[in-house]
């Protein structure tokens, strides 16, 4: 049974089983790798629910008995909403696969499991590890490159004089030639179980013309063709978010290489291209002595403020269109905003024109973009097949429509207290016999008072 994306999402309820199957080992190294690698992308609660999973996978349970997410959900302490929100961060990380089918027992979905990349894997992409450097900032990055990092320094000039396999253990020679059937069976059986392991591809940009960057760079600067080849996917990934053009990318190549061997130098690229955009974006913000002329470039001549909209989201890059509204707010791009829209660029899940709206429609209902208002928007639209900035503007019409007891995005439910209506609250009356006993008090306290004095 082939479901869409929409109609299977709409379909999940607490009651759909659920299957694990894992593609590859999960072992104490990889333990680690998640821990200190992807928990700062993913969160506590993806974590869990990445933990639990793997814990679910059956031993021997046939597919029959499988249990419910309302199993997860209660070990997790988590609602529906929230669960499909997390999960969605893991199948982005590619550290599970999602599957929905279904047989007479009813729909049920089987979460393909793989194991986190290794260290050395994760650092050297230049997507994740752009992303975990701008979650965890430049100090804590570099130790956990400290941590990884291997030198192969002290093998300088050492002979491998490790032995072979079969220069230490003996098999029997007609073992060797003829495979026995029962191995070769199991190796049938895990050859065909073997599932390749997700990856993340290069950015494909069409207009962005990479052979001259080649050539510019070699030629003027003489860095490594090899070295650009390696780099090539971390060049794409910071033209398509801060829209860095050719001749300005072989400036900062040239600016940032490894000048001892000619090599490009990602951290040094990922870190100026950053520092160039901050402040780029952040300079009208700054008090200036003499205020600074600029030519204003003619409006765009159209009555309907949508389309100028629509065209500028369709003709910007994210960090530009973010820039320029925090201009005309009269504000700054904050640390926090920068990563936030980097994280939803990164994980291509809106496409740049409908990001663009995205930030045009928060910054009109919060001062700042925040990853949880923005991945609400987005799992709204996903589910909604928003995949155009008509469509979002479609969707944000609809929503702002809804009758005001509809919640919106970024509304939280308002605790009323009932106040206390006065005019129902009566006095006591006095009676005689309270006002005696007031009386006989008051001159308790003055005869003690006056004795005290003495």
């Amino acid at each position: 049974m082939s479901l869409t994306f929409e109609s299977q999402e709409n379909q999940l309820t607490p009651l759909t089983g659920y299957w694990c199957l894992p593609a590859e080992h999960f072992g104490s190294v990889d333990q680690q790798v998640l821990t200190d690698l992807y928990l700062p992308l993913i969160g506590a609660k993806a974590f869990s629910i990445y933990q639990l999973l793997w814990q679910k996978v059956p031993n021997k349970q046939l597919i029959s008995e499988r249990e419910s997410h309302s199993t997860l959900m209660s070990l997790l302490d988590m609602d529906l909403n929230t669960f499909r929100n997390e999960r969605v961060k893991l199948e982005a990380m590619h550290l599970i696969k999602t599957f929905a089918k279904s047989d007479d027992l009813g729909e049920f979905y089987i979460y393909q499991l793989f194991a986190p990349y290794s260290a050395d894997k994760f650092l050297n992409d230049d997507i994740l590890s752009v992303f975990l450097y701008e979650k965890i900032g430049e100090t804590q990055y570099q130790r956990l490159v400290e941590k990884y990092g291997h030198s192969q320094q002290v093998l300088d000039g050492a002979q491998d004089v490790s032995q072979s396999f079969l220069s230490v253990f003996k098999l029997n020679d007609n073992d060797l030639l003829n495979t026995p059937a029962t191995v070769s069976n199991a190796q049938q059986q895990f050859v065909a179980k073997t599932t390749q392991k997700p990856f993340i591809p290069a950015q494909q940009v069409k207009d962005y013309d990479f052979d001259l960057i080649e050539s510019r760079t070699t030629d003027i600067f003489h860095v490594s063709k090899d070295s650009l080849l390696k780099n090539q996917e971390l060049i794409y990934s910071l033209h398509e978010f801060y829209g860095i053009s050719e001749v300005s990318m072989i400036d900062l190549i040239g600016e940032t290489m490894n000048i001892v061997d000619n090599t490009v130098d990602p951290e040094a690229l990922k870190r100026v291209a950053q520092k160039r955009f901050e402040g780029k974006a952040n300079a009208h913000a700054r008090v200036q002595d003499t205020p600074l002329e600029t030519d204003q470039k003619p409006p765009l001549r159209s009555n309907d403020p949508n389309a100028l909209l629509i065209q500028r989201a369709k003709s910007t890059n994210p960090a530009d269109f973010l820039a320029e509204e925090k201009q005309q707010r009269n504000g700054f791009v904050g640390d926090s905003e920068s990563r936030a829209l980097r994280t939803l660029v990164f994980r291509q899940i809106l496409n740049t024109p409908v990001l663009n709206i995205m930030i045009h429609y928060v910054l009109q209902i919060a001062p700042a973009l925040t990853t949880a208002l923005m991945e609400t928007i987005a799992n709204d639209w996903k589910q909604n097949g928003v995949k155009t900035p008509e469509d979002a503007l479609k969707r944000i019409n609809e929503f702002q429509n809804r009758p005001r007891g509809k919640r919106r995005y970024n509304q939280a439910p308002r605790k009323i207290e009932k106040a206390t209506d006065w005019s129902k609250v009566k006095s006591k009356p006095v009676t005689t016999k309270d006002s005696s006993s007031a009386e006989q008090s008051r001159q308790e306290m003055l005869r003690k008072l006056r004795n005290k004095d003495k």
